[in-house]
């Protein structure tokens, strides 16, 4: 961290005062104490001037770490959800379930990333048994969010969000629940997908050009929920659901689990013809779309 970079700086500089120090001391008896005193400032203010000019450096270098494990999170999200569509007939962890598999009324809330129970606790979400993460303070965190304020349903924040536009379930409301359904008869078929709920991964034919996990980021903070600038179930939930571009670029894990970064952040094709009250959500340009269109999200 900077405070470990300083701590460092500040002990180097002290050893060479010394240094200087146990120098002049040895020095011949003709030098004068102010000859001295001149000697030490010197090589003080030398020494000033070189942590001004390596501070900036380890920041940056920090930055650069922290980009670089925020690959290396999004590589496992990536393999994690490959492993779970291998064990369940094909299908990605989904995004968002209400109450358990046999009763939609449980009060459970199962996101992706954070389960909620009826007591109010939390434990990690579906996609976490296909990591190495083994204890819930261990769900992977974005390095690079700027904000540690909860977000949706006052759950942690992660920094990433997932690809529900196209790929993963989404529940309904619970409100619609009758007796005997489970959380899986609450999932919404998706506008974007023509009535389906979600995809397989065989229906994934642009596996490497579709985006299934990324940084989220909307006005004001993160989200969990990725959307597409075309989103045909609304697009004020489009403009809540876009990418967090953090010194310029943003990370992205697509579904045949390699990572790579984008610099350009989209507007979406109809940012002309929305609101400002709609299009402001997104906070552009610090958050963007990875395209204009549907391309970078549906894997059809």
């Amino acid at each position: 961290t900077d405070d470990i970079h300083i701590l460092l700086l500040c002990g180097i500089h002290q050893l060479l005062r010394s240094s200087v120090q146990s120098g002049i001391n040895h020095f011949h008896p003709s030098i004068t104490q102010r000859s001295g005193n001149d000697f030490r400032a010197t090589v003080v203010a030398i020494l000033s001037m070189l942590m001004v000019v390596l501070l900036p450096t380890l920041a940056q270098t920090q930055r650069q770490s922290m980009h670089l494990q925020c690959n290396a999170h999004l590589r496992q999200l990536a393999r994690a959800a490959t492993l779970h569509t291998t064990e369940r007939a094909g299908m990605f962890p989904p995004g968002l379930l209400y109450g358990t598999d046999h009763d939609a009324t449980s009060g459970d809330v199962r996101c992706w990333d954070w389960w909620r129970r009826p007591d109010g606790g939390l434990r990690p979400g579906p996609l976490w048994q296909y990591t190495d993460v083994t204890d819930p303070s261990q769900v992977l965190r974005c390095p690079l969010a700027e904000t540690t304020d909860p977000t949706w349903a006052g759950d942690p924040v992660t920094g990433y969000n997932y690809n529900v536009a196209f790929v993963a379930a989404e529940s309904g409301s619970v409100s619609g629940a009758a007796p005997g359904m489970g959380a899986w008869d609450l999932v919404t078929p998706k506008a974007n997908l023509d009535g389906l709920g979600w995809l397989t991964r065989s229906q994934c034919r642009r596996a490497g050009d579709t985006a299934l996990f990324g940084m989220g980021g909307r006005l004001g903070g993160v989200n969990k929920f990725m959307r597409s600038p075309v989103n045909t179930g609304g697009y004020d939930v489009a403009y809540g659901g876009g990418q967090a571009f953090s010194d310029g670029r943003t990370h992205v894990g697509w579904i045949d689990g390699h990572v790579s970064s984008r610099r350009h952040p989209f507007q979406g094709q109809h940012w002309d013809d929305l609101p400002d009250w709609l299009t402001s959500n997104l906070d552009w340009p610090r958050n963007g779309f990875l395209s204009s269109n549907a391309l970078a999200y549906d894997p059809r």
